[in-house]
């Protein structure tokens, strides 16, 4: 290879290297916000879950002291 085919390649490298590093960054931020995402639903789903569990429980109580 001519040193002028090497210093093509090497230029090319870097710039893609650029081009890389740019990609990663961006993919770790959608990253880092599907993650805030998933733990903002989980607490969603987990109080639900709570406020489900104390209503049925209430039902269960109220029919308990009802019928008995």
């Amino acid at each position: 290879m001519s040193t002028d085919e090497v210093e093509k390649v090497r230029s090319e490298l870097r710039l893609h290297e650029i081009q890389c590093e740019e990609r990663w960054k961006t993919n770790f931020q959608r990253l880092e916000s599907i993650e805030e995402q998933l733990l903002r639903f989980e607490s969603r789903m987990m109080a639900m879950s709570g406020a489900l569990i104390l209503f049925l429980g209430g039902v269960i109580v109220t029919l308990v002291t009802t019928l008995g």
